[in-house]
């Protein structure tokens, strides 16, 4: 089998569980773009064009460059000299989701090959024994990954024809920001989403941008860049809605 994954920390954790069960034992292939953010829409640059010169915008001339619509064709043709299935590991959250639908653009050419382990809704034990339910892979334990093999689906014609469409529909819209809303529902929002939950985390002391993007992360339930948030701090200062001491341009304090 051929595994798709979203993150570095759920491809450690995956590879971690081949250990425990040879079965699982793959290909793994780390998704590392956030589709919850960012333009989707493609132009003559493509796909991987587009989202690269986003990320290059939000990181510098230093990001990497978004390179995973060909690594997915170079595992569409392994997959098919191999005739092995491709599973993406699908959880409750809006990097994993649009993930999904993305990748139905890409196999909708190639019946029967593209699976997905789905585990929304579903218990899993943490280190301390308890159960929670994960919002993604980088959650679960390596033991855990092994009791889920049996979650294995193939993606059915049925689904291919209500859903592939999902992705199309997205990239026409083409908002800054995806919102996960329960199941397999995307939302587009605004790029000022988020703005309201990092005004309240400032104080009216000042405080690095650092610390307000980790205490806001706290309180966010979606998937969402760190840097993007940052990013949205400095708009916030820019807008006059937040103050920033320009001598320490990391210090930041709320206007009023």
């Amino acid at each position: 089998m051929i595994h798709l994954i979203v993150g570095d920390a759920a491809a450690e954790n995956l590879k971690a569980a081949f250990e425990l069960d040879e079965n699982l034992r793959g290909e793994v292939l780390v998704l590392k773009d956030t589709l919850g953010i960012g333009p989707i829409a493609t132009d003559e640059k493509g796909h991987d064009g587009v989202r690269t010169v986003f990320w290059k915008g939000l990181l510098g001339e230093d990001a990497e460059d978004s390179m995973e619509e060909h690594a997915i064709k170079k595992i569409i043709t392994k997959a098919q000299e191999a005739e092995e299935p491709v599973c993406l590991w699908l959880a409750p959250c809006v990097s994993d989701v649009c993930a999904y639908y993305y990748l139905l653009t890409q196999f909708k050419e190639y019946p029967g090959m593209f699976h997905t382990i789905n585990i929304d809704s579903l218990p899993f034990f943490n280190e301390k024994g308890a159960l929670f339910y994960p919002k993604n892979f980088g959650e679960v334990l390596p033991k855990e990954f092994v009791k889920t093999k049996r979650l294995l689906k193939e993606v059915s014609p049925a689904d291919y024809e209500t859903e592939w469409e999902t992705w199309e529909a997205l990239q026409a819209e083409n908002a800054m920001v995806r919102v996960h809303k329960g199941g397999r529902d995307i939302e587009s929002a605004d790029e000022t989403y988020f703005d309201n939950t990092l005004y309240h985390t400032v104080n009216k002391e000042p405080q690095r941008g650092s610390k307000i993007v980790r205490q806001a992360l706290g309180k966010i339930e979606q998937t969402v860049s760190d840097v993007f948030l940052y990013h949205r701090l400095k708009q916030m200062a820019s807008n006059g809605q937040i103050i920033c001491d320009q001598e320490k341009p990391k210090n930041l304090e709320k206007a009023n």
